[in-house]
């Protein structure tokens, strides 16, 4: 046997060969408890068949399957379909994500260099602990789906085909470990009863929203900062389109605005805040919401701003979440006010340092649904809006201003 003088370079070629011949990594996920799952699970019954769902936060995933999943933005989303029902029933993993991981896939992106033996262990547990699509009848099927990582709150929705009806069962759940604004504050008792305003007719809506604050003001009253250009009517149904549309609840995540100066309405900072960001360039779109003391047909009024990080026109932001929640099947209706600060293009107005806008003074106003409502059932809200449009540029007087 040869024998070398440089210790290192017997060391090296030693640990080569074991990496060729075997893979020296080693793969040791833990057990899964799902009785312990089951149990934190929110439950849907309907037509016999009952779904539970529940998400594992990033160190439960990294112990049950043994990979950091959160580097490559995989969510693991346990769920146990229990079919009472006579006839077999389809998981369509497309309606919890269009764009979801097949086992193989979520083990394909974790596995390591030379792994080896360990790769295809991986293979194996991943492929064991994902959920089989098929559900026969009489039988309960559980194991994982594998989502895009969604932070904060996600929507879970399992959508069952079977021969005689196409069957939704629909989840709102945040990851273990985190606690929503919305949880931590109670969003229907921030304002007192006497200081509400209850209205009930869209006059009497118009009248009051043109009322609100026109800008938020900056933390310690150092001026204004941006305006007031959103209003979403149904706090709970607005809540739940963004979840649904995708957007991302900032207090899970850097939210670097925050570092320019923290803005306040009602002397309050917002009572929530979601954002989206670019994937391959820094811009991201913030929406950060206060709830107002107006409650329109009893229901709680969210008012707030929006703005893209490197873009200086808020009106296109805004115009933005409309079309946003309304491919989403999340709004009702639609309408345009005034009321907040007309700041033109040539002219405009720095905040926070370095943010810069302008915009056409107007404000959007959705009224949000937690049904679905298709794009061509929008309706919109009989307000005047002379020379008006959506994005708030000007028609000609040719043009039908509705």
């Amino acid at each position: 046997m040869r024998k070398f003088k440089n210790p290192f370079t017997k060391l090296l070629l030693t640990t080569v060969l074991c990496i060729l011949a075997t893979g020296c990594a080693s793969y040791k996920p833990t057990t899964f408890d799902e009785p312990a799952a089951a149990a934190r699970a929110e439950r849907v019954t309907q037509d016999n068949i009952s779904v539970s769902a529940t998400i594992l936060n990033r160190q439960e995933a990294e112990a049950v399957f043994g990979a950091l999943l959160f580097k490559r933005g995989v969510q693991p989303v346990w769920i146990s379909i229990e079919n009472n029902s006579d006839t077999d029933q389809w998981f369509m993993l497309h309606g919890l994500d269009p764009n979801y991981f097949s086992a193989n896939e979520a083990a394909y992106m974790n596995h390591k260099r030379f792994g080896g033996k360990a790769n295809r262990q991986m293979d194996e547990h991943f492929s064991d602990m994902a959920i089989n699509p098929l559900i026969r009848a009489g039988e309960t099927n559980s194991g994982f789906a594998f989502a895009n990582e969604t932070v904060g709150t996600r929507e879970i929705r399992v959508r069952l085909f079977g021969k005689d009806k196409l069957r939704d069962f629909d989840f709102y759940i945040t990851v273990p470990g985190l606690v929503s604004n919305w949880e931590k504050r109670d969003l229907l008792n921030i304002f007192p009863d006497e200081q509400l305003t209850r209205v009930s007719t869209e006059e009497e809506l118009e009248r009051v929203l043109q009322k609100l604050p026109c800008c938020t003001t900056r933390q310690g009253n150092l001026g204004n900062g941006l305006p007031v250009n959103v209003v979403l009517i149904d706090a709970a149904a607005a809540l739940k389109g963004l979840i649904r549309a995708g957007w991302d609840e900032s207090q899970f995540v850097r939210d670097f605005s925050n570092l320019l100066g923290t803005e306040t309405l009602y002397d309050r900072t917002p009572d929530v805040v979601f954002s989206k960001s670019r994937r391959k360039v820094k811009s991201t779109t913030t929406l950060r919401l206060w709830v107002t003391p107006i409650r329109y047909q009893d229901r709680v009024v969210l008012a707030g701003t929006i703005n893209r990080s490197v873009d200086p026109d808020i009106d296109e932001s805004a115009l933005y979440l409309f079309e946003d929640l309304g491919t989403a099947r999340g709004v009702e209706s639609v309408g345009l006010i005034g009321g907040a600060p007309k700041v033109p293009r040539d002219k405009p107005v720095q905040i926070f340092g370095s943010y810069s806008y302008w915009t056409n003074g107007n404000r959007l106003v959705l009224e949000m649904s937690e049904t679905e409502s298709l794009l061509k059932d929008i309706r919109v809200f009989e307000w005047d809006w002379p020379g008006r449009r959506i994005d708030g540029k000007q028609r000609s007087s040719s043009e039908n201003p509705r």
